[in-house]
C-alpha cells in the first residue's frame, strides 16, 4: 500500500511539476489541518462545526477504502490504466475533504458567539468611568 502511494505521489510530480505537486498537498493538508484544529481559535468554534474534528480521520479512512478498492481492482485490470484512474479519484476525494475542513473553519468563524445571560453586566472594577456633569 505504501509502494503505492509513493508511486502516487511520483505519478502526480510527474504531471503537476514538483512545484504543482507540492502546491497540491499543501492545499490538501491545510485544508484538514485548519478544518480540525483551526476550530480552536475561538472557544465558541467548535459547537458551530463539530464535524471538522472527523475530517482527518474520514479522510484516512476514505482513502484506505479507495486503495482496497484499487487493489481489489488491480487483479482484473490492466494497472497502468487502473493507477490513474484511482489517481484522480484519490485526488478528488483529497480535495473534497479539503475543502470541508475549509467549510468547517468558515462556517465556525462566522457564527456568532453565544449570547450573554441577561442579567449579566461588567464588575465595577472593568470600566472606570469618571464622567461629571
Amino acid at each position: 500500500m505504501f509502494t503505492e502511494m509513493g508511486a502516487r505521489r511520483r505519478r502526480l510530480r510527474a504531471s503537476l511539476g514538483d512545484r504543482g505537486q507540492a502546491l497540491t498537498e499543501f492545499l490538501v493538508l491545510g485544508g484538514l489541518a485548519v478544518g480540525s484544529l483551526g476550530l480552536f481559535v475561538r472557544p465558541w468554534m467548535p459547537a458551530a462545526a463539530p464535524w471538522g474534528f472527523w475530517l482527518p480521520a474520514v479522510f484516512i479512512v476514505g482513502f484506505l477504502l479507495i486503495e482496497a478498492r484499487r487493489q481489489a481492482a488491480a487483479r482484473a485490470a490492466e494497472p497502468e490504466t487502473l493507477s490513474t484512474r484511482y489517481d484522480w479519484i484519490a485526488l478528488g476525494w483529497s480535495f473534497g475533504c479539503a475543502l470541508l475542513g475549509a467549510a468547517a473553519f468558515v462556517i465556525a468563524w462566522s457564527a456568532a458567539p453565544p449570547a450573554p445571560p441577561e442579567d449579566w453586566s461588567p464588575p465595577n472594577s472593568a470600566v472606570s468611568v469618571d464622567i461629571s456633569p
